[in-house]
């Protein structure tokens, strides 16, 4: 597994950086509900729904850890 996906599954609101060639200024991006979106050129990521629903999932327990300490 990349470090990235790895890091989307283990770091809570992590989102990878841009992954467009021309992109200036590559931020981190958002998740727009099912893929990763850069904010400053559009540029949307292409991960397989398989690994998102796990992702969304895996956030959600995230969350639910923090809240409960």
């Amino acid at each position: 597994m990349s470090l990235v996906r790895e890091n989307l599954l283990s770091r809570l609101n992590y989102t990878p950086y841009c992954g467009g060639e021309c992109c200036r200024v590559m931020p981190r991006t958002s998740f727009n509900g099912s893929q990763f979106q850069c904010s400053s050129c559009g540029w949307v990521s292409k991960f397989e729904p398989k690994f998102i629903e796990t992702y969304i999932s895996r956030q959600e327990q995230l969350r639910r850890e923090q809240e409960h300490g």
